[in-house]
């Protein structure tokens, strides 16, 4: 392989100094394009083999708060930024798709490089108060530094769907949270004056894109609290409805003999939706438990595909190849890009590369990631006519054609 490579490099040398020469194939035959249909990655699904959501339920609307997020800032420093613009790129792709772990996809991690170039807007604050989570030395806060980070949407539904994620759509339901707490001394309702009691929650929620409210805690909320611990929500139904949000999350946390346990139910539309039971020694970890699952559940129902192109073998042209370090430039870049399987040259002459190269992701999603990169600039496909082949209609009335995706090397100075 690292032959036939330094070869490709000695021809195209060769083709250079002799502008005039014709064009000199490599000695890969060119291949037929053989179509691959992309395999999108399953996002988390609840236990319960019942729990069979159906699926595009809605179509995929945006919703530009879901594009922004913050992250700890570290240091003031320009690494330091670049490394928290990469967590929060990671961060907005969870809540996107309602995952947790996009930071493992390879195609995701190949593009944190370019998060800082897909920034719209940031904010940097210092906060110092203890609820903020900060520890204290010497009786004095130690300052905490948080950025706020918008990225632009487009060039993230692409790095989505090279990734062969789903898109959560933006329009999602903000569950009304009746939520009972017994720490052996009876039941008590959580309300909009103990909202530090649910923080780990509403952390959770917010990391997998999806906004919890409480109730304000009248004597009308407090008679919930039986429906709450039969889980009841026919029973919730009327006390909730001058909230005017058909969408319940109720639950049940309480002390037990393994620590701390707790009883789920999603509820909307006067029908339930799932039901499960959560035990763990920590009581913060028992209460987030109620945001995962209602994730799990709305991403999964209300997610689509979307559209990423055809992905598998595409021919592909690379103009601006004016010199030798040219070329091994635009090859290394696409053997060594995570949406890209191989490459091969078909042609090599002054000023063009011409390629067959094997996409993971679909064209639309490439095309639309280079967007935004220091390499390749996008010029749009064109549709080529092919020689006639034996059998077909010499009138011409089945002409035979094929897209080829065009790119231009962009300034290496750029």
């Amino acid at each position: 392989m690292m032959s036939r490579h330094f070869a490709r490099i000695a021809l195209f040398s060769l083709l250079m100094a002799g502008a005039g020469l014709l064009a000199a194939q490599t000695a890969t035959p060119a291949k037929p394009a053989v179509a691959k249909t992309a395999s999108p990655a399953k996002s988390a699904t609840p236990a319960d083999d019942e729990e069979v959501a159906p699926v595009e339920r809605k179509r995929p609307v945006r919703n530009p708060e879901l594009y922004s997020t913050t992250v700890e800032l570290l240091s003031q420093g320009e690494d330091a930024r670049s490394a928290a613009y990469a967590r929060a790129l990671v961060q907005v792709v969870n809540q996107l798709t309602g995952r947790t772990d996009a930071g493992g996809n390879p195609v995701i991690r190949g593009a944190l490089s370019n998060a800082p170039k897909w920034v719209q807007s940031s904010n940097a604050n210092q906060t110092a108060s203890d609820t903020e989570g900060n520890t204290l030395v010497g009786g004095a806060p130690v300052l905490k530094a948080s950025l706020r980070v918008s990225f632009d949407p487009n060039p993230v539904d692409s790095l989505i769907a090279a990734a062969g994620y789903r898109y959560w759509t933006g329009e999602r339901p903000k569950p009304m949270l009746w939520l009972t707490i017994d720490d052996g001394r009876g039941p008590r309702l959580v309300t909009s004056k103990q909202l530090n009691v649910i923080k780990s929650l509403a952390d959770r929620g917010l990391e997998r894109g999806i906004r919890f409210l409480v109730p304000q805690g009248s004597a009308a909320d407090q008679a919930a609290v039986p429906a709450i611990q039969n889980l009841d929500g026919k029973a919730l139904n009327p006390i909730n409805a001058r909230y005017r949000n058909n969408t319940l999350l109720i639950g049940k946390v309480y002390r037990s003999v393994s620590g701390w346990s707790a009883w789920w139910l999603l509820w909307q539309d006067g029908a339930e939706l799932s039901r499960w039971p959560v035990t763990e020694a920590d009581a913060r970890k028992v209460i987030a438990s109620g945001a995962d699952r209602t994730a799990e559940y709305f991403a999964k129902r209300d997610s689509s595909a979307l559209d990423a192109g055809r992905s598998g073998e595409v021919r592909m042209e690379i103009s601006g190849i004016d010199s030798l370090s040219d070329y091994v430039r635009a090859l290394g870049f696409l053997q060594t890009h995570a949406t890209v399987r191989s490459v091969d040259v078909d042609v090599a002459v002054p000023g063009k590369l011409m390629l067959r190269v094997d996409l993971r992701s679909g064209v639309h999603a490439f095309r639309g990631l280079m967007r935004t990169n220091n390499t390749l600039q996008p010029l749009g496909p064109v549709s080529i006519a092919l020689p006639a082949a034996a059998g077909d209609p010499v009138d011409g009335s089945a002409v035979r054609t094929e897209f080829i995706e065009r790119y231009l090397l962009r300034n290496a100075d750029r």
